[in-house]
């Protein structure tokens, strides 16, 4: 390799190294609204819960992948069937966009992978399917947050997913024709450490 092309690499890769040296790990949590789309069912309260790592790419731009807990479902209008609880593993990689450099008012945009690790949706109709319910959900995600000087940030954004939930198919009691898809407007506060 040349000396152009190795110095044309180094000052290709500093900023991405400078970023990892501040790289700073995180918890965040918060409360979930979920609709679950095309079926009988009203948005449900939850929470979601986890840890990140904020890692600095430049002064306007960080990358964030973090892994949470998120309580999702639909709660039951009728006296004839129960509410509906799917509990994620959700994997997400946010970019953020700030407005100045490293702090403040910033914008997400993001897509995720979420795993379903538990739902009760079995015992609500006493046969054994579940694996007719989807066991993966993939996500995009987009929304605002500001961030104090003192590693506090606070965040709104809107989860939508793109694979059906798959109730059985037309003729289950909850579903509606179409695909049943996830949407979660999520708000929370998060917490980066200084090492």
């Amino acid at each position: 390799m040349g000396k152009v092309t190795k110095i044309f690499v180094f000052i290709l890769l500093m900023p991405v190294a400078m970023g990892f040296s501040q790289t700073r790990p995180g918890i965040k949590m918060g409360l979930n609204r979920s609709k679950i789309s095309k079926t009988e069912l009203d948005s449900k309260s939850g929470i979601y819960v986890g840890g990140f790592v904020h890692i600095p790419i430049t002064d306007y731009y960080v990358l964030q992948p973090e892994v949470l807990y998120s309580r999702q479902g639909g709660n039951s209008n009728s006296n004839e069937y129960s509410d509906v609880n799917i509990d994620y593993i959700s994997i997400g990689i946010p970019n953020k966009f700030y407005v100045r450099p490293n702090k403040g008012f910033h914008f997400i945009i993001g897509m995720g992978l979420d795993i379903n690790i538990e739902n009760n949706f079995v015992n609500l109709t006493n046969f054994n399917i579940d694996e007719e319910i989807s066991p993966v959900d993939i996500s995009i995600l987009g929304g605002v947050g500001y961030e104090f000087g003192f590693g506090l940030i606070l965040e709104a954004r809107y989860k939508q997913g793109t694979i059906s939930i798959d109730f059985l198919g037309e003729d289950n009691l909850y579903e509606e024709e179409g695909s049943n898809l996830n949407g979660v407007f999520q708000i929370g506060a998060a917490y980066k450490f200084k090492l």
